[in-house]
């Protein structure tokens, strides 16, 4: 399950980082760093999976690894709903695309810096 959520993941985050959100500052370091991170899981992923019946540690591991994933699954449909929102916006800086850009920013760094803590502990 979580092998399929996190390659859902990295298939949905990658056409963000190389469209819409990598030109804002931040963003796209801390993108690419989720997707290099979320690689480096999802190899682990499947082995996880059959050792969280008898690992407690690894279905800790799993269970913040999935938490952090859902977190990061509402962060793109944010995306997306600012996306289209903004879509008809002719200026890069309208100032309510910008901020909510920012926010955004703020929260993909959030979660980052929490995968980046879940990949530490595999």
């Amino acid at each position: 399950m979580a092998f399929h959520l996190v390659g859902t993941l990295i298939s949905q985050l990658t056409p963000y980082v190389q469209e819409e959100y990598a030109t804002f500052k931040g963003v796209n370091i801390h993108a690419e760093k989720l997707l290099s991170n979320l690689d480096a899981i999802r190899a682990v992923l499947k082995d996880a999976d059959e050792k969280q019946i008898t690992s407690d540690a690894v279905k800790h591991w799993l269970q913040n690894l999935t938490d952090a994933a859902h977190v990061l699954e509402d962060i793109l449909d944010e995306c997306s709903i600012v996306s289209e929102a903004y879509k008809d916006k002719h200026s890069i800086i309208h100032p309510k695309k910008l901020y909510a850009r920012r926010s955004i920013g703020k929260k993909m760094k959030n979660v980052a810096e929490r995968i980046d803590a879940i990949a530490e502990e595999r």
